[in-house]
């Protein structure tokens, strides 16, 4: 049951500023928004949240980990318009509801779907809205609600919304902030013997995150298989987020198979832990994943994954590339969106390629 009364960020009485999140769905979605609710309780220690969400099961996850007030409301994508408009009417009802009794300050719209209900609720009450923007290129979600919105916080200076838009980059989560390479911070041999990993060999990080593992997954497998893909990780490791158990326990016997050290699981409350391990990083076009591999300083081939809205992660890579922080498969200059075709065991060898270029992985480092 959602504790929508009044309960304070870190889970106490409090009679701070309300604020609600309106919002979920994905990591890209909810991650950052546990950052800023963290920080708020430090700031503002009577502050008390609430996160209006969609119930899909990394939301739950994450959420649930977390503590956080957070209820679900119904909320269907845009796949169906007859489905998604009676969904979004069924979640602004439940919205209403939340709202009456949380009596929000101020709601902040994190982006897609979801956020609909919970940002119109907050409106209809009087709340001002604010949006959080991680992508390149606006969803429809929030390219909707500015028009409602007192302003936008941006990650990309591509985004381009029709409010007044502060470019404030990704909050990081606590996982990821174990990846800062700051003074006190975890070093790079520390990480990789946390993993069970050699401390002197170059090492990849592979990770899906909560939609996009199963192609990267193959891809791996397919090269693994070949004589190329021995040679290119022999002297290497392998850090491996397979997205579940049944791929790593897969995945797990085909680095074995091939003689690669690898760390598999199938997911990290860590993450920061993987990138400090990793000197390159083989992932999708998430807006999260990015900004935190922006925030540790970890170069990457970025793999957009196919079919999003608005092929909103192409977008997302382009402007990582832009930086010189990495490669993004099939957003080369002049290539429509993923024209490159899938990524396949032969993109794979081709991305495996990037652990032995010592000076472009540096040149790379030093731009994310």
């Amino acid at each position: 049951m959602a504790r929508d009364d009044g309960t304070r960020a870190d889970g106490q009485p409090g009679d701070g500023p309300r604020v609600l999140f309106a919002g979920g769905g994905t990591g890209g979605h909810v991650c950052p928004a546990v950052a800023v609710a963290r920080a708020l309780a430090a700031l503002a220690p009577g502050a008390r949240v609430l996160f209006l969400g969609s119930g899909r099961p990394v939301e739950r996850r994450i959420l649930g980990a977390s503590g956080l007030p957070y209820a679900a409301v119904p909320a269907a994508p845009r796949t169906r318009p007859l489905r998604f408009a009676w969904s979004q009417a069924r979640g602004l009802a439940a919205a209403v509801g939340h709202v009456r009794r949380f009596r929000p300050d101020v709601v902040l719209g994190l982006g897609g779907f979801a956020s609909v209900p919970g940002a119109l609720a907050g409106r209809l009450a009087g709340a001002p809205l604010a949006l959080f923007e991680p992508n390149a290129l606006p969803g429809r979600a929030n390219r909707w609600l500015a028009r409602l919105a007192r302003e936008a916080y941006a990650h990309w200076d591509e985004a381009r919304l029709p409010c007044p838009v502060v470019r404030t980059g990704t909050p990081l989560g606590e996982g990821a902030r174990l990846g800062l390479g700051a003074a006190g911070a975890m070093s790079q041999a520390e990480a990789r013997a946390r993993l069970g990993l050699p401390l002197d060999r170059r090492t990849l990080l592979v990770t899906g995150g909560s939609q996009g593992a199963r192609e990267l997954n193959a891809a791996l497998t397919d090269a693994l298989a070949r004589p190329e893909g021995k040679a290119r990780l022999a002297g290497r490791a392998v850090v491996h987020l397979a997205g579940s158990d049944e791929a790593a326990a897969a995945l797990r016997a085909a680095y074995a198979a091939a003689g690669v050290p690898a760390h598999v699981a199938a997911f990290t409350d860590e993450i920061g832990v993987a990138y400090r391990a990793a000197d390159l990083a083989l992932v999708r076009g998430g807006a999260a994943t990015l900004a935190e591999l922006l925030g540790v300083g970890l170069p990457a081939v970025v793999v957009p994954l196919r079919g999003v809205a608005d092929d909103h992660q192409a977008a997302n890579a382009r402007a990582f590339a832009r930086l010189g922080a990495g490669w993004a498969h099939g957003c080369e200059a002049g290539a429509p969106g993923t024209g490159a075709g899938p990524f396949d065991g032969a993109a794979a060898l081709r991305a495996l390629e990037r652990l032995h270029d010592e000076v472009a992985l540096a040149r790379a480092a030093a731009a994310a």
